[in-house]
């Protein structure tokens, strides 16, 4: 039995339909957490630096260390 190229064709195109979708879905859930998590560490730090240049400037300004 031979299977034409245009039905092979229309074949895949309804496997990739029907496939597809739920893997993109499933990719972007992933990076969107991940990218979640990034940026709350992110954030994190960002506020431990913030407090530790706040208290150096501090010290720097009462004219030397405690």
């Amino acid at each position: 039995m031979t299977v034409s190229s245009t039905a092979l064709f229309i074949l895949m195109l309804a496997l990739a339909a029907v496939v597809v979708p739920p893997a993109v879905s499933g990719v972007t859930t992933w990076w969107s957490e991940r990218l979640r998590r990034w940026n709350g560490s992110l954030r994190d730090a960002q506020a431990r630096f913030a407090a530790q240049a706040r208290e150096a400037l501090r010290r720097f300004l009462d004219g030397g260390s405690r």
